[in-house]
């Protein structure tokens, strides 16, 4: 099947998915540091903002003094964004192309500056890498310069024996009920892929292992098809080890301001949360034990990805998905209502029993609008 098939640009038109992106401050703030504590490099400039959402990037750069913004959007959302960017004036430096980054064409022939925000859950889920590279292959003028420069992913073992446990514990009484039989199939369901989640700092307990770094400037189409990496690292601290977490970092680079938007458990919160592969059967480990082991994910033709991770020590793991992009990426929201409410540290058992079950009853809600949302954008574009 073509591509289109299987990513329809109109799942990403409705206004709740944006509302995220742009209440993330840190994402927010440390692209608009870069951008306008980055004046030179931005006044007189032809800019493209490639994937441009409601067009905030394109704002920043037309503050910033570009001569030119090129904003370009492939879902439904563009005419909004073409409309907010009227509405604040911009609209003589800021045009909207609507379509597909790689066909979109630049009437200049060339741009001195590509503002992209194309990461996506475990960095790569989104798939918008390959896009942005090929317009730079296109488009990007010779000492050109691309926001974010550098992107890098990182591994950690993770630790968290209350939440591992109230998870499969809650069972052991649904309003009085034994439904402990559900558990094998919580397990093999719930934790057979990778997910979304707020993590612990506290939780991640062996030294981050670098596992894929990307040069913007130089990256190919090969180098994010076929991502291999060996984990090599300590663990910091005694624990039981219930899971493997993943979190990355940007670098958003320039002569006179850098700034570094990281989604790493300590840094807070952020849109993108970080992602963690619990295991069916969890280990312990002692501080200053090796993790020893091997990272793969290969981008399939279709643009999902297949993961797999291969622990050798200080006990053997292996982990397995495929067919994976974001509409596989489970997220519950009893830890993060817990998380951004402050409630997992000082709350009861009963508590957490309370909020499992109202944040379940969330969770149908926003499944339910997700999948509405996706499945309306595949309508669309079948239509059209």
């Amino acid at each position: 099947k073509p591509k289109d098939e299987y990513h329809n640009l109109d799942g990403y038109g409705y206004s709740v998915i944006h509302e995220e992106i742009v209440k993330d401050s840190a994402r927010t703030e440390a692209y608009r540091s870069a951008i306008l504590e980055n004046k030179s490099h931005f006044e007189g400039k032809v800019v493209a903002d490639l994937g441009c959402g409601l067009g905030l990037m394109s704002l920043f750069s037309a503050e910033a003094g570009a001569r030119k913004v090129y904003c370009i959007e492939g879902s439904q959302i563009a005419s909004t964004a073409e409309t907010i960017i009227r509405r604040n004036r911009k609209s003589d430096t800021v045009t909207v192309i609507k379509g597909r980054i790689e066909e979109a064409v630049i009437p200049e022939g060339e741009v001195d500056v590509i503002v992209s925000e194309w990461m996506g859950y475990f960095l790569h889920y989104e798939d918008m890498l390959p896009a942005i590279l090929t317009f730079r292959d296109k488009y990007l003028a010779d000492n050109g310069l691309i926001f974010p420069s550098h992107a890098r992913m990182w591994l950690s073992l993770y630790s968290d024996t209350r939440w591992y446990n109230d998870r499969i514990s809650y069972w052991k009484d649904v309003y009085g009920f034994d439904y402990t039989p559900i558990v094998s199939r919580v397990v093999e369901e719930q934790f057979v892929n990778p997910e979304r989640q707020h993590l612990r700092e506290d939780g991640v307990v062996s030294e981050p292992s670098l596992v894929h770094s990307v040069d913007m400037y130089t990256a190919t189409l090969e180098d994010v098809k076929d991502i291999r990496a060996t984990i090599s690292s300590k663990v910091t601290r005694k624990a039981t080890i219930h899971g493997i977490a993943f979190w990355f970092d940007v670098t958003l680079e320039g002569d006179e301001h850098s700034a570094l938007l990281d989604t790493a458990p300590k840094a807070g919160y952020t849109s993108w949360s970080q992602v963690v592969w619990y295991l069916q059967d969890a280990f312990n480990a002692t501080e200053g034990d090796d993790v020893k082991g091997t990272f793969a994910m290969m981008r399939t033709d279709r643009g999902e990805f297949d993961v797999a991770v291969r622990l050798k020590s200080p006990s053997r793991v292996e982990l397995e998905a495929f067919d994976q992009s974001p509409s596989t990426m489970f997220q519950n929201l009893y830890e993060r209502l817990s998380f951004e409410h402050g409630i997992y540290e000082e709350a009861s058992d009963n508590q957490l029993h309370r909020l499992l079950d109202y944040a379940s009853r969330l969770q149908l809600g926003f499944v339910a609008a997700g999948v509405s949302a996706f499945v309306l954008g595949w309508m669309v574009g079948q239509w059209h």
